[in-house]
């Protein structure tokens, strides 16, 4: 090959190696780019803009949690069902008879008895109290909270005790006196005024068996019916326990009351008595309410705290026209609180 020849060759190749130089250089930057566009993860709740040259992070956007309108139930009334003595055993020592639970005394001396004064406490108005003799109340207003019936006849309600008595004897009174079954039988936290029908209808069932038909009272009836138990140191079954809790669930902003047609009220309290299970312990708990004239503020009178409250004049101070201690439960000198 002549030396002309060798002279053109040489210039060519050096120009087509800076060609390839140029070309591998531009493809490693092009890789590079890439990489930092779609290679990088985007990490959660951040969004890339890819029309521009930086990355915007958008700010993580809370969940929104639906609201509630339901309150639980209040804490005492589920620390009391949780730690309530769990009995599943059938039979208890003895034999259930109705006798040896006195019922319908007038245990707190009032002149009148536990179904009178359970009438009185329980009329969505003021009821009409024949009080020459025996005292009997002539008229007054119920709804029972179990199913809706009203009337103004008090012989067309039965007083229901909340926790049936047959029901107290199998978890655990069967080991009473007769005193404290007394006092359990007349006392107001147990006793609810519903149509005979319905109570009748319940019998001696627990709650696992039977419930109101009106669920707006379930509250109400699960709530009374662990703060008797608890007080009185009753045992529970696991199928009762399950369905108290049940009924627990249903408590709404208002809490336990008992619906009375267009109003709501709360059932009196009463506590247990002191001493063993089977001591003859004596018991004074709260009267619902007391037919005679109060001595303070004579002028005024309500026979229940739902009287009161219909009236506006609910809470009552000691002191004030129609404060009555019935009406004041936990003595704290404010009634209808």
């Amino acid at each position: 090959m002549s030396t002309h020849s060798d002279r053109r060759i040489g210039p060519f190749l050096c120009v087509c190696l800076v060609v390839l130089v140029v070309f591998v250089a531009g493809c490693e930057k092009s890789s590079t780019a890439s990489t930092s566009r779609s290679g990088s993860p985007v990490a959660s709740g951040q969004s890339s803009d890819t029309t521009g040259s930086s990355t915007t992070t958008a700010a993580l956007v809370p969940v929104p949690v639906a609201p509630t309108t339901a309150a639980p139930t209040s804490q005492s009334t589920r620390d009391r069902l949780s730690v309530l003595a769990v009995d599943d055993r059938q039979s208890p020592q003895g034999t259930y008879h109705r006798e040896e639970w006195p019922h319908w005394a007038d245990i707190d001396g009032n002149g009148c008895d536990a179904r009178q004064d359970a009438l009185i406490a329980w009329s969505i108005v003021t009821p009409t109290v024949n009080q020459s003799g025996t005292c009997k109340v002539v008229v007054g207003s119920w709804v029972s909270p179990y199913d809706g019936v009203a009337s103004n006849n008090p012989s067309d309600f039965d007083v229901d005790h909340l926790v049936p008595l047959e029901n107290a004897f199998r978890s655990g009174g069967w080991a009473w006196s007769t005193e404290r079954r007394r006092a359990f039988a007349n006392n107001p936290a147990e006793l609810v005024v519903a149509s005979a029908s319905s109570n009748r209808s319940k019998g001696s069932d627990p709650p696992d068996q039977w419930r109101p038909a009106n669920s707006d009272s379930w509250c109400a009836y699960a709530d009374g019916w662990v703060k008797v138990k608890s007080s009185w140191g009753l045992s529970v079954t696991t199928s009762e326990r399950d369905a108290l809790g049940q009924m627990l669930d249903t408590c709404g902003i208002a809490g336990p009351v008992w619906p009375l047609g267009g109003t709501a009220f709360t059932s009196p309290t009463g506590a247990a008595p002191s001493g063993s299970a089977s001591g003859g312990a004596s018991v004074t708990p709260a009267v619902p309410s007391d037919p005679s004239a109060p001595v303070t503020g004579a002028d005024v009178y309500y026979a229940n705290c739902t009287a009161a409250r219909a009236a506006g004049a609910a809470p009552i101070h000691a002191g004030q026209p129609g404060y009555r201690t019935a009406l004041d439960g936990d003595k704290d000198g404010v009634a209808c609180e």
